[in-house]
């Protein structure tokens, strides 16, 4: 339950003990309270009441109760049942056990597959990575030199594995050139991370002068 986060203030407004999870005396007693599979649907309900986790969070804990309590591997909660699947040795049981019971879809569910089929191919994960944060990890290290000498191989991958559209793959290309150049990337990891972090005002000449060594944008349009 209370691994999923909820905001310091909503945690603060709690009473102790909790009478719905077992009487719990503090956050600790009741999150391991809710560790419990027999106590999952006691747990779900009193954190939906309390508006303790999102609604996606409620949905995904109300279709784990339903499929038994129990996912891939015999995990019984979700750090148990990330550490499992983030291996990546267990790539085809969680991708079915996700797929069935609609943990995964849409684009997390397509990239999924699409690792799936390359490692059946016999591509070789970047670096030997054996998980998807291992793989980020090498993939987007903060030292620059690091990205620099293992851009191939990461973007190899990535086409291999038919992540990227071609106009990606090129922008990436432009990208790895420039790091080659010695020109250093803003400190982020991913489009959609970088794309937030360049959007503060604080970090806005620092992408444009990247985005004008990469050749992204011409000068003239950066001025």
């Amino acid at each position: 339950l209370f691994a999923q986060a909820p905001s310091p203030e909503k945690l603060a407004a709690l009473e102790y003990p909790i009478a719905e999870l077992g009487n719990c005396k503090d956050q600790t007693a009741c999150a391991a309270y809710c560790e419990q599979p027999k106590n999952l649907e006691a747990c779900v309900a009193y954190a939906d009441e309390n508006d303790l986790m999102t609604k996606e969070q409620i949905e995904h804990a109300e279709r784990f109760i339903e499929a038994g309590g129990e996912g891939p591997g015999g995990c019984t909660s979700e750090d148990s049942c990330r550490a499992y699947c983030d291996d990546i040795a267990n790539i085809d049981e969680c991708i079915a056990y996700g797929e069935e019971e609609g943990f995964l879809q849409g684009e997390e569910l397509e990239e999924a597959k699409k690792v799936q089929s390359a490692i059946k191919r016999g591509v070789e994960l970047p670096g030997g990575c054996r998980s998807k944060a291992e793989c980020e990890s090498y993939c987007q290290p903060d030292d620059a030199t690091l990205m620099a000498s293992r851009m191939e191989e990461c973007i190899a991958f990535a086409e291999e594995a038919g992540f990227m559209p071609e106009e990606e793959r090129a922008q990436a290309r432009m990208a790895l050139e420039a790091v080659r150049k010695g020109v250093k990337p803003p400190p982020c990891r991913g489009k959609r991370a970088c794309d937030d972090y360049c959007q503060k005002p604080e970090n806005f000449k620092g992408c444009i002068d990247f985005a004008i060594a990469a050749g992204f944008i011409p000068p003239e349009e950066a001025e």
